[in-house]
């Protein structure tokens, strides 16, 4: 398949994705408190699914709060409370527009190091930015990603 395809699959992935998860906030008390909370038990009844003492799990619950529980840890807990544990990185915005932000810095970068750039009309101007944003976004040239 080649690259520009594949780019599109991927991209209506995580397009639809961050659809979906715009709409869950993080609840206040973790999702491993709220998930035990939700469903009436204990953080020793969660312990003895799991095999660990009461007291990791509290601790899990705060370091999850802390950002700083393992996902296997997630994972293990959720699957000892009968849930799954769902991980996902989602765009901010979709991934065509983030690739155009991307492109229009890139193009007014560039503009900086094209000759008389500056003395060109304002339409001429933005013809190219135009025309090297459409370029940049078409080639996608190796270092279409660094910091501008």
């Amino acid at each position: 398949m080649p690259d520009f395809l594949q780019r599109r699959r991927l991209a209506r992935i995580l397009d639809r994705a961050a659809a979906q998860f715009t709409e869950i906030p993080s609840p206040e008390k973790g999702w491993i408190a709220t998930m035990r909370l939700a469903l009436g038990m204990s953080a020793e009844d969660v312990a003895l699914r799991k095999g660990v003492s009461r007291n990791a799990i509290y601790q899990a619950e705060r370091s999850e709060k802390e950002g700083a529980v393992s996902l296997k840890q997630m994972e293990s807990i959720a699957a000892a409370m009968g849930g799954k544990f769902v991980y996902a990185i989602v765009p901010d915005a979709p991934i065509d527009q983030l690739k155009y932000q991307q492109a229009l810095r890139r193009a007014k970068a560039l503009s900086l190091e094209e000759p008389e750039f500056s003395s060109w009309s304002q339409d001429e101007q933005q013809d190219w930015i135009d025309d090297m944003v459409a370029q940049q976004l078409r080639d996608m040239p190796p270092h279409f990603w660094d910091p501008t």
